[in-house]
């Protein structure tokens, strides 16, 4: 699991001084991993995200949840910075998308309204899966071993 992980790493950072290279490659199969579960449209545990609401979808041109830019999908990116990954996106509804939203929560609008105007169901995207786990756990042994 997660510890296992933690554990892995800090003793790799021992041994090589500098995570840089490893946290790299942890960072590319990141990319792709949560990119893949992005067009699949489910979570880290592998469940469906929750479908989109009757009247979303009445006003979406993409019936594909959160595909109508494109734009949270490809600000995916990840930082290293000392021995730390970062991983997700800029975006300020990236939060949203990943936990969900209270109708309201952001305020209202000039004339009123709700924002957002109805319950946001939270969709995780952000996360490892267990199969992104033995992954970091393989690329982590990779440089153990090399």
């Amino acid at each position: 699991g997660m510890e296992g992980l933690a554990d892995e790493l800090s003793a790799l950072a021992q041994r090589l001084g500098n995570l840089d290279t490893p946290l790299r490659d942890i960072g590319e199969y990141l990319m792709l991993s949560t990119d893949t579960r992005y067009t699949r449209q489910i979570t880290p545990e592998g469940t469906p995200w929750a479908p989109l609401s009757p009247v979303t979808l009445a006003r979406k041109k993409d019936t594909r949840i959160l595909r109508e830019t494109g734009v949270l999908q490809d600000t995916l990116h990840y930082q290293v910075e000392g021995n730390e990954l970062l991983f997700g996106s800029n975006q300020v509804y990236a939060a949203v998308h990943q936990k969900g939203q209270r109708q309201g929560a952001s305020g209202r609008t000039s004339r009123g309204g709700p924002i957002p105007w109805g319950d946001i169901p939270a969709r995780p995207y952000l996360g490892l899966s267990l199969e992104d786990q033995g992954e970091i756990m393989r690329i982590i042994e990779s440089y153990a071993l090399g």
